[in-house]
């Protein structure tokens, strides 16, 4: 487990490091230019230079109100040319991913509504490319298009999967993905897929809709973000001014200026480049990819958490524990005995953390996985309900283990293995996921289990309890997952707070010194 932690701290670092890299050559206007058109946007140099003397001059007029040295000015325009391509590219990156989505969920629609007339993918994709300008998503369907009537295929290859997957790789959605596993077994097996259709056509509708909620919600917070760095501005220079001005409360004149203190001139240079960083960020998180359900990398973290779980051997673990605690427990022993009482009592309860680490471990990783188990459980059971359109329980359970996320294919195999054994038993069903206690899989499994003894002929009303359960559930798993996104945006609004008050400290400090030293200079000059 701590071996696959720093494997994955030493990949992120190496990523950092490439990111790093990547960002300075957009220093080269050209490699900038190169990388907005591959968004499919113009570049404009007009915009680009206007951007440039706004931020120059809002940067030369902040380092007035503040009265930096000119020392201090360079480094703040230092600071402030080398952000703005990321600031630039960073806008036209928004707009990317937001077409992006538009373009996903429309091409999604149509399809369905397009395959419906005629049963065939290959006219859909004909029908759906018109709805399409020239970009990206044409360009992708255009490729599937010559690929189906021209490609090359070799034995044993499926001709849809093959054909549809740059749409797949360009786009990275689930949904997308759904989608076309529901027209390729519509199209090679045939039946009635109306059902099917308007299923996913609402679970489309409910998509966008919490991915343009979402945006909203992380928008407004940047304003918020904005106007928190904007008052913390406002708030520690007026009192910087106030300060100085407390000179003149005084008789003995002094030409004493808080401004060109040296701590004050640092402090105001670290707090205006952190609020810097803190615009930066914020912005950046509006250009995350709104396509994207689960990173990639956090499927890899959760796959140690999984191992532990579901192959926890307590005896084992608790013997490392011990292990661990040994040479700490020997430490405390030797303290008692040297009568060195306060070093044993700081080392007993580390001997004893040591010592249960083990199940520590084990509930962090448990919690972990179950979050990641009620995230990925709405998917799969949309794509179970799915392929119950036309397949039996078991044949469908069978057809969605493949493309279900990582953390559930454990559960998945072992549902298989019961299902084998006792297939008419409820209990096969209900041990599904039973030991992260998710009411609502086991609720979704009871009604599977009604569908398997009905047969999929009469089982509508069970399907349709089952849908309305995976909706809601979809739902409140998106609510969770969107929120966790925006609340990472909301506490960034909290940065130029702390960043303000750690200021103002700092700067009542050396007023009050300065005071101090005033009053002093007023009782000499009285002597």
């Amino acid at each position: 487990m701590y071996a696959d932690s720093l494997k994955r701290i030493l990949k992120r670092t190496d990523e950092r490091r490439g990111c790093i890299v990547g960002w300075l050559t957009f220093w080269n206007p050209k490699n900038l230019q190169k990388k907005v058109d591959m968004y499919g946007y113009h570049f404009s140099w007009k915009t680009h230079a206007v951007m440039i003397f706004l931020a120059l001059a809002g940067v030369i007029g902040i380092g007035a109100v503040f009265r930096l040295k000119a020392g201090g000015v360079v480094i703040a325009l230092t600071a402030v040319i080398m952000m703005l391509p990321v600031l630039v590219l960073d806008m036209y990156h928004k707009m990317y991913e937001q077409k992006r989505f538009a373009d996903a969920a429309e091409y999604m629609e149509q399809m369905l509504y397009a395959f419906q007339k005629t049963g065939k993918i290959l006219s859909a994709l004909k029908e759906t490319r018109e709805i399409f300008e020239e970009g990206k998503m044409r360009s992708c369907i255009e490729q599937v298009i010559l690929k189906l009537e021209f490609g090359d295929f070799s034995a044993g290859e499926n001709v849809f999967e093959s054909a549809l997957e740059p749409i797949e790789s360009q786009y990275q959605c689930p949904k997308i993905k759904m989608l076309h596993e529901l027209l390729i077994n519509a199209e090679e097996h045939g039946g009635e897929m109306s059902e099917s259709a308007l299923l996913l056509l609402e679970d489309i509708e409910l998509w966008k809709r919490r991915g343009y909620q979402l945006q909203a919600e992380k928008k407004k917070s940047h304003t918020d973000n904005i106007i928190s760095v904007i008052v913390s501005v406002i708030l520690c220079a007026t009192a910087l001014y106030v300060l100085d001005s407390m000179k003149d409360l005084f008789v003995v004149k002094t030409d004493f200026n808080i401004f060109g203190v040296g701590i004050i001139q640092v402090s105001s240079l670290v707090f205006l480049l952190f609020l810097l960083w803190v615009f930066v960020k914020s912005s950046r998180n509006l250009t995350n990819d709104w396509l994207a359900t689960e990173k990639v990398e956090k499927e890899q973290e959760i796959s140690s958490s999984c191992e532990m779980v579901y192959h926890y051997n307590e005896k084992k673990e608790k013997r490392k524990s011990m292990l661990w605690a040994l040479p700490a427990a020997g430490m405390m022993l030797a303290a008692v005995l040297a009568g060195k009482l306060i070093l044993a009592g700081i080392l007993f309860p580390v001997t004893l953390f040591l010592a249960m680490q083990h199940k520590v471990g084990y509930q962090i990783a448990k919690r972990d996985v179950k979050e990641a188990v009620y995230l990925a459980l709405p998917g799969w059971f949309m794509e179970l309900a799915l392929l119950l359109q036309n397949n039996n329980v078991q044949v469908s359970i069978e057809k969605s283990k493949n493309s279900a996320p990582p953390v559930l294919r454990y559960e998945i195999e072992c549902l298989e293995e019961r299902l084998k054994k006792t297939p008419e038993k409820l209990s096969a069903y209900t041990e599904f996921c039973k030991e992260f206690d998710v009411p609502e899989a086991q609720n979704c499994m009871k009604m599977l289990h009604a569908v398997a003894e009905m047969g999929t002929g009469d089982a509508v009303t069970q399907m349709n309890h089952l849908i309305m359960h995976v909706n809601e559930m979809q739902n409140r798993a998106e609510e969770i997952r969107n929120g966790k996104i925006a609340f990472r945006q909301k506490m960034i609004f909290s940065y130029p707070v702390i960043a303000a008050t750690v200021k103002l400290l700092i700067d009542l400090t050396v007023g009050m010194i300065m005071m101090f030293h005033m009053l002093g200079s007023m009782g000499g000059a009285v002597q």
